[in-house]
Order: C-alpha cells, then sequence, then structure tokens
C-alpha cells in the first residue's frame, strides 16, 4: 500500500521532491502558505550553476543528476526550460582559486576560451551548455503535471510538523521556515536584488561573480543582477542598489543602456553552510532545505535522495 506523504513547501525544493515522489505509488499532499507566482522561487534568475556550495560535495551528484533532468525535460517546449550557453569570466589579480566549480559541470558541458580571444581585465573564461529554468513558466507547468497526478495542494501555514503526524511522511522543505519549524538557527536569508530590462533571448547567460554581475535573457525580461546580502530579511529593493547594478551592466555592455528598465525584484535566498537533507531519526520527517542560491541547481538531485530515504521509512 502506498504511503501517505505531506510535504512542506511549495518553492523548487518542495515541488521536485513532490514530482519525483509522484512517479511512485504515494499519496501527496502539499501544504504551503502560499504557490506560484507568490513565492520566491519564482523571482529566481534559475540558471543552473554551481552557486556557494562548492564546498559541499554531496552537490556534486544533486547538480548532475538535476542537470541530467532540465536537459531531458527541455525537449519539452512547454516546460519552459532550454539549453542556453553561459560565459563564466574570471578576472585579473583576483583572489579567486582554480575553479572548484568545474567538477559539478556535466562532462562535455564546459569548455575554456582560449586566451587570445578573452577582452582586456579578464584572466580565463568559459563557455557551459546549462539548462536556463524560466521559473514564470517552469513552476505554474509543474503544478499543473502534478495536479494531473492528483496531487493535493492546501494553502496552509505549518506552524508545527508535529501537527502532521497522521500523515505516513512528511517532508519538511520550508527553506528559511526551518528557522522556527526546526527551531534552526543555523540557516538564515541573504537577499538577492535584481533588475529587469527589456529582453534579447539571443544573448547568452553572462556570469561574472568578481563584480559581481550576472545577465539572464529570460522571455519575459533580462534578468540583471545582483546582490548577495547576507542576514537580510527585508524582501524590497533599494533603488540606490538598483541603480548601482545597472551601472555595472552598462560598464560591461555599454548596449544594454538602450534597452527599456521595467521593474525590478528582491529575494531571500535560504542559506545553510551546510544543506540538511537528512531522515530525522524516531519520527516521520524527512528534511530538505538550506540550498542557498542553488535551490533549482540541486532540486532534482536532491529530490531523488529524498525518495530514496522515503522509501527506507
Amino acid at each position: 500500500m502506498g504511503k501517505n506523504i505531506a510535504v512542506v513547501g511549495a518553492g523548487i525544493s518542495g515541488l521536485s521532491c513532490t514530482y519525483l515522489l509522484s512517479e511512485e505509488n504515494y499519496t501527496i499532499t502539499v501544504f504551503a502558505k502560499a504557490f506560484s507566482p507568490e513565492i520566491t522561487s519564482n523571482r529566481a534568475a534559475a540558471f543552473w550553476f554551481p552557486y556557494h556550495v562548492r564546498n559541499d560535495k554531496r552537490g556534486i551528484t544533486w547538480a548532475k543528476d538535476s542537470f541530467a533532468f532540465y536537459e531531458k525535460l527541455s525537449a519539452d517546449k512547454d516546460s519552459g526550460i532550454s539549453m542556453k550557453q553561459l560565459i563564466k569570466v574570471l578576472r585579473v589579480n583576483t583572489e579567486e582559486e582554480e575553479p572548484v566549480w568545474v567538477e559539478f559541470i556535466p562532462e562535455g558541458a564546459c569548455k575554456k576560451i582560449p586566451k587570445e580571444q578573452l577582452d582586456t581585465g579578464f584572466e580565463e573564461a568559459y563557455e557551459i551548455l546549462v539548462p536556463l529554468i524560466e521559473t514564470q513558466i517552469f513552476l505554474p507547468y509543474l503544478q499543473r503535471e502534478l495536479e494531473k497526478k492528483n496531487v493535493v495542494f492546501e494553502t496552509k501555514i505549518i506552524n508545527d510538523l508535529n501537527d502532521l503526524s497522521s500523515f505516513d511522511v512528511v517532508i519538511n522543505c520550508s527553506g528559511l521556515g526551518a528557522r522556527q519549524l526546526c527551531h534552526d538557527e543555523t540557516i538564515y536569508p541573504v537577499r538577492g536584488q535584481v533588475a529587469l530590462i527589456e529582453t534579447d533571448e539571443s544573448r547568452p547567460i553572462y556570469l561574472d561573480n568578481e563584480l559581481p554581475l550576472y545577465i539572464v535573457p529570460r522571455k519575459d525580461a533580462m534578468i540583471v543582477g545582483g546582490t548577495y546580502e547576507e542576514h537580510v530579511s527585508d524582501e524590497k529593493t533599494e533603488p540606490a542598489t538598483i541603480e548601482k547594478i545597472l551601472q555595472t551592466a552598462y560598464s560591461v555592455f555599454p548596449g544594454l543602456k538602450q534597452k527599456k528598465v521595467f521593474g525590478d525584484w528582491a529575494g531571500l535566498r535560504p542559506f545553510r553552510k551546510e544543506i540538511r537533507l537528512e531522515y530525522e531519526a524516531g519520527t516521520n520527517i524527512i528534511h530538505n532545505y538550506g540550498h542557498g542560491g542553488s535551490g533549482f541547481t540541486l532540486a532534482f538531485g536532491c529530490a531523488a535522495d529524498v525518495v530514496d530515504l522515503v522509501k527506507k521509512i
């Protein structure tokens, strides 16, 4: 007989677990205070890249498994996923070590750009083929697919995981909510602010962690970011910060000045020095939270581990 499972959280971690669990003989209910588009995951500039997770070697398998999932799903034009060129640059005289993120990249997806082709000021650059996950399309797509599989979505704030003791298994994907739900003070918010400008889908994704600057061309907008503000829990943008982001982008790509600016976003990344993915002994709870800025990059790899844990309970 299939297990009756509760999933807490409807961001990418919760939905990816639900998706893989739905392929088994389980009855699933997803509880969340809000669903797409009213969630942080909707605001993510979600291109696949190991971001602030490189010291956790578990992430290598999680990232590659997620890459494979997205690559396969990119064949479905309705999914909002496409394989996109990413240019990653490293500047001269920086403190960045030999790029450890390369070991996270699937074989054949990354190549080093010859030094003679680099602009002045760059020490190294890489061209990587990565999944671009257009969250404004993918998250509603995922939810529709789950509804077809009779997954129940319930808008409800869960204040205590013990309130779900009637379920066989509870998957805790509450993100920052785990600070209260699990009394886990090791998870904290990292705010990211971005500008939205007129899009140009012919452009590659651009990533320069040292300025910092990233540019992500989506169908609805070009996301220009960003900031990494630890322990900031205010989700509002700051005009001065948005202007600084734009000026940084214009300094590298002057042609962007011709693009219309039509909005900005701020979102909170749920950061933890070590992602918590484990079964809590003596309970019916599996935890899966603390992915920081790599939620989409790790989601389906982590979800596969969650499925394995569910089968062992």
